[in-house]
């Protein structure tokens, strides 16, 4: 089979055998729990300024599990990297996968370095940085498809994070949302076995959020749009603006509602695929708008063109991989934002 392979980290590669440096090494852990201890002390602060929409935004409070069946989020476990945290604010979804993350056991590979695996997917915290942590979230679609081609309308596996957001505000009542995250892509590795479709058979790490109607009193109330933030997709070096229905198979449903994707390079002119870490820093209010005007013009949320009636819902970022690709990407520095008009 062809194969194409990139890998610039520990994440994929590293042995479980160096769990026994940190086991030796107390001192290290004490080091890690102090760092996390002080980053919520000052998280804890308040000031004037921009109103955060996400909090936990390094995940050391951990996730909640969701099983992989799709359909319906039934909670099926925690990981969190350190005992005695708090409950998990966020979500971690990993629909369709043939391996479960609930049952995954947490690894120390290196002094500073937790790991989560389940034999196809894992999450792996970074705490060796005197700032903030870096996560990755890997998903191995060769070990998910057992090395074969998913055929046309087949599902595919998920891992996403994801959660409400702490305030839901209006779009009117705001001057800004400011949204912040560095990423780097540290793995990607093809097979191409027979029936591979290049066309359809990829991997995507996406952010989205979600534009809802919150006024209780319209026809269109809770309907929503995916307002999506494109960081990666294999087949291209910039991805390109894809705006339609979030459209199911017999055996994927989708949810039917609008997603408005913009270009790639409307918020980085650089590429994922050359493996350094990019940040996108920017207000996304004027493309939100741009969002709704769409989604109106294509016919979707018919029941309410009001610009009032529209806020923010929730977030979620990660994978779908499609084809049998093996990937691996970091995360850091995630910060969401509302600044409130005057």
């Amino acid at each position: 089979m062809p194969r194409y392979t990139q890998s610039n980290s520990f994440v994929i590669t590293v042995s479980c055998g160096l769990l026994g440096l940190l086991l030796a090494a107390p001192n290290a852990w004490g080091q890690v729990n102090d760092q996390v201890k002080e980053r919520a002390q000052l998280a804890s602060g308040s000031g004037d300024g921009p109103v955060a929409l996400i909090d936990d935004t390094s995940f050391e409070r951990g996730f909640i599990v969701w099983s992989p069946r799709p359909g319906r989020k039934v909670a099926v476990g925690q990981l969190q990297p350190f005992d005695g945290h708090e409950t998990p604010v966020w979500e971690l979804a990993q629909w369709s996968s043939r391996f479960n993350l609930a049952q995954a056991k947490r690894e120390v590979v290196s002094p500073g370095v937790i790991r989560f695996f389940d034999g196809a997917k894992s999450v792996v915290y970074d705490f060796r940085s005197a700032q903030e942590p870096v996560v990755a979230l890997a998903l191995n679609g060769i070990k998910e498809r057992s090395g074969k081609a998913p055929k046309r309308g087949a599902t595919w596996p998920h891992l996403l994070i994801e959660r409400k957001l702490l305030s839901h505000p209006r779009l009117p009542q705001l001057d800004a949302v400011d949204i912040c995250i560095s990423y780097r892509l540290i793995q990607q590795e093809v097979e191409k076995p027979a029936g591979w479709d290049p066309r359809r058979h990829t991997a995507q790490f996406l952010l989205y959020l979600t534009l809802q109607n919150q006024n209780k009193k319209s026809a269109g109330f809770g309907d929503y749009l995916w307002f999506g933030v494109s960081m990666y997709d294999a087949r291209y070096r910039h991805t390109p603006p894809h705006k339609m229905a979030d459209l199911g198979t017999k055996n994927k449903k989708g949810t039917g509602k609008f997603i408005f994707n913009p270009a790639g390079k409307r918020y980085t002119p650089n590429s994922a695929h050359d493996g350094q870490w990019i940040t996108i820093q920017r207000n996304l209010l004027p493309l939100m708008k741009e969002a709704l005007q769409d989604a109106w013009s294509k016919g979707f949320l018919s029941d309410s063109h009001e610009l009032q009636d529209y806020g923010l819902g929730g977030i979620n970022c990660g994978w779908e991989v499609t084809g049998t690709w093996n990937v691996a990407m970091q995360i850091k520095n995630l910060r969401l934002e509302a600044t409130l008009r005057d």
